[in-house]
């Protein structure tokens, strides 16, 4: 276990709030949202296997940074474990409950932001 949050997460509470802002703009949702993909630093699926040896697969969430801005959407990666989303792992060196974020969030949105890709694209 690192003794830091691995690059690439965010904390559990902010994970939780941007999860909600999504579902409650899709309460109200109408044509805003043009978010076609997600980039996704390998460095996310890195920590994710290295901190997560047991894990099955991943859950993907979509969040808001801000409610009800669809421009400031966030793609997350939970990792699960016997069938449950792991969101901490224990600090180490820490004391028992000392926790940090295993919820991985480096990911760009695209639109609005995107880096340049040349060739064959599903983006276009």
């Amino acid at each position: 276990m690192p003794l830091t949050d691995p690059d690439g997460t965010i904390p559990v509470a902010t994970a939780k709030e941007w999860a909600a802002n999504w579902r409650d703009y899709l309460l109200t949702a109408d044509s805003d949202f043009i978010t076609r993909s997600f980039e996704i630093p390998i460095v996310d699926f890195q920590n994710i296997l290295l901190y997560n040896p047991t894990a099955q697969s991943v859950k993907a969430f979509i969040g808001l940074k801000d409610i009800g801005a669809p421009l400031t959407a966030q793609l997350m990666l939970v990792p699960v474990v016997a069938g449950q989303e792991v969101h901490t792992l224990q600090l180490v060196g820490g004391l028992v409950g000392d926790v940090q974020s295993n919820i991985y969030d480096m990911t760009t949105a695209c639109p609005p932001t995107c880096s340049t890709i040349v060739g064959d694209t599903l983006d276009n």
